[in-house]
């Protein structure tokens, strides 16, 4: 029993620090996301953008949407093939972007300021093995069928 609770003490922690990490940086596609995206990457299709960033279409196309309208990304004709729409950043979406990566380049050194070298070297090693083993066991016939139970409230 002390070991169940010890593995559920683990995956709140855990939970703590996905939940600090989606919130402080933008969630799985937001606008922060998208923008120093295009910055770092540059010129994008949408499909290009959307598989960058692991997201359907349709969410990506409600954000892109939203950006366009304030103004913060372009659609421009690809200049090699002119049936091609490439996302480009504007000016105040580049401005936007900058500060983006800068916040969280500050955010990350603040988050593991705690810890001494070999403490994020240790910290790098069990999380590396961790998502390995997570992973794997997504094919797992066993895990997958509790969670689609879980997911349609069947599962209490």
């Amino acid at each position: 029993m002390a070991e169940m609770q010890q593995e559920h003490a683990l995956a709140s922690k855990l939970r703590a620090c996905g939940h600090f990490l989606y919130y402080q940086t933008g969630g799985k596609a937001g606008q922060r996301r998208i923008l120093v995206t295009l910055l770092r990457l540059g010129s994008l299709t949408q499909k290009e953008l959307q598989d960058a960033l692991e997201i359907s279409s349709g969410a990506l196309s409600e954000i892109l949407q939203k950006m366009e309208e304030a103004s913060l990304i372009a659609r421009k004709k690809s200049k090699d093939d002119k049936r091609q729409v490439k996302l480009t950043l504007t000016s105040a979406g580049t401005e936007l972007a900058l500060k983006a990566k800068a916040h969280y380049a500050r955010m990350l050194e603040r988050m593991f300021e705690c810890l001494d070298g070999t403490e994020k070297s240790r910290l790098d090693e069990i999380l590396g093995k961790l998502t390995v083993h997570l992973d794997a066991l997504k094919a797992d016939p066993q895990l997958e069928a509790g969670a689609e139970g879980a997911k349609a409230g069947t599962l209490r």
